[in-house]
């Protein structure tokens, strides 16, 4: 992988904003596409992250012989902790 100069960076900004994603050069064409959203992943596995502690929690509650009543029940299942 290339690491591009500043002048570079922006040249290539500029065609995936103006949805130009063919460009020729040297009578060669080149598709240009976004092919990973690093914002996006870092979200998913906080996500995630978030999840896995919620069922954790819900499971040492029922260990704990915590008692729910059918509504928490519903919650969980609707927020996906169950």
């Amino acid at each position: 992988m290339k690491k591009l100069k500043e002048k570079e960076v922006t040249f290539i900004k500029d065609i995936i904003d103006e949805n130009e994603s063919v460009i020729e050069m040297d009578n060669k064409r080149y598709y240009v596409s976004l092919i990973e959203e690093p914002e996006s992943i870092i979200n998913d596995e906080i996500e995630c992250k978030e999840f896995q502690e919620k069922v954790k929690k819900a499971k040492l509650n029922i260990l704990k012989g915590k008692r729910f009543t059918i509504d928490d029940i519903v919650d969980m299942i609707e927020q996906g902790v169950l």
